[in-house]
């Protein structure tokens, strides 16, 4: 399994989808920032699109993006199994047919709850992802789903998930996002960290919620990596089963001795999650 991975920035890094992806086999890299031309599909086996400091509609000012976009809708066409982030989610979703715009809610530089879905209980992809998710965001656009999609999280923002095809995956969140990285970011922006809470309280975000994050990241690259050797052949479709159970958390806390107030405090956020 080859797996092309689509970085728009310098400090726009796999994190901790990469090694897993490179454990199911090599990983070739497009960075657009240093070549606007696209690579051919031939010999890859699924394409993960990364974040960037680019708007999804800077078509005249972004020589790459034009081509990204032929590349994600030859993708679609030919059934290679994507991933798109933030951006790469955005572009995924034009490249389905659906938009992308400016949000009325910004989310800039902190953990939020993504909203996961009912919808997303079973998903191939996120069916593993604790329950509330508190994904790392830092956007100003959002996308509406291509026509067909499954929404597999959403939030007072916009869209966070969606699933296309059952082999495409667009999400707003950065799932893929280490803490060294966050820390980066932080000091590349500081009139950002200022306006949207502070250094401080950007600090104690990322500790509280980074090892969930990263974790949950390398589970889901793991699984985006079955999904694309069964579509490449290298393994069989029956393994897909084993993608669509997670365990119970209710379940396992009880297992480990959590108190009643605690189990039933857990079946109300599972409850008000899948509404």
């Amino acid at each position: 399994m080859r797996t092309l991975i689509i970085q728009h920035d310098h400090d726009g890094y796999p994190g901790a989808l990469l090694a897993p992806l490179e454990a199911a086999g090599p990983v070739a890299l497009w960075r657009t920032y240093e070549e606007a031309a696209r690579p051919e599909l031939e010999g890859v086996d699924a394409v993960v699109s990364l974040g960037g400091t680019a708007h999804p509609d800077q078509d005249g000012a972004e020589p790459w993006l034009a081509a990204e976009l032929d590349l994600l809708e030859e993708a679609l066409d030919l059934g290679v199994p994507i991933l798109g982030v933030c951006l790469g989610g955005q572009l995924l979703a034009r490249a389905g047919g659906g938009g992308v715009r400016a949000v009325e809610q910004p989310e800039v530089a902190r953990f939020v709850d993504v909203g996961l879905t009912a919808e997303a209980d079973d998903d191939l992809l996120l069916a593993g992802m604790p329950r509330p998710f508190y994904g790392f965001e830092w956007h100003w656009y959002g996308f509406t789903p291509p026509p067909g999609a499954v929404v597999l999280a959403a939030n007072s923002s916009t869209t966070q998930a969606f699933r296309l095809q059952n082999r495409a995956w667009g999400l707003q969140f950065h799932i893929e996002v280490e803490a060294p990285a966050l820390a980066e970011w932080a000091d590349a922006a500081p009139e950002v960290i200022a306006e949207f809470g502070g250094r401080e309280r950007f600090d104690k975000a990322v500790e509280t919620f980074i090892d969930q994050s990263t974790a949950a990241a390398r589970e889901l690259a793991e699984r985006f990596a079955v999904i694309a050797a069964v579509s490449c052949g290298e393994v069989p479709p029956d393994v897909l089963a084993s993608l669509e159970v997670r365990p119970d958390p209710v379940e396992q806390a009880a297992r480990e001795g959590a108190p009643p107030e605690v189990l039933e405090a857990m079946r109300r956020l599972q409850a008000e999650q899948r509404r």
